[in-house]
């Protein structure tokens, strides 16, 4: 399988960009290295890792929407290509292709000898 979904013609994301979407989870980080090493304020860490889990996913969809509003550029929430050949599509789907593939093949292969038949 090839891993992701590719989305043809869109825009790579530039480092200003990431370091927007991904900055609340670097401030969480600095924050509980912070809470940790002066001993206090450790019972917000977890609050701090929800909102900076919580900034990235509102960032990314804001930034999506930019990109479609201000460029024309909808490719974040369409034009995703299935994969072309049938295991790709059948592991896609059931998350079960490994093994239906290699029961398929086994029958394919199968031969009248076989004693486990």
């Amino acid at each position: 399988m090839t891993g992701t979904f590719e989305r043809p013609g869109a825009r790579p994301a530039t480092w200003p960009e990431r370091l927007f979407v991904l900055g609340g989870l670097g401030v969480a980080a600095l924050y509980t290295a912070a809470a940790l090493a002066l001993g206090t304020g450790a019972a917000y860490i977890g609050l701090a890792w929800v909102a900076a889990v919580a900034w990235t996913v509102l960032a990314s969809l804001a930034l999506a929407l930019h990109q479609g509003l201000r460029h024309r550029d909808w490719s974040a929430f369409r034009r995703y290509e299935l994969p072309d050949s049938r295991d790709d599509l059948m592991e896609w789907s059931s998350k079960t292709g490994a093994w239906s593939h290699m029961r398929d093949w086994e029958d394919r292969h199968r031969h009248d000898d076989d004693p486990l038949r």
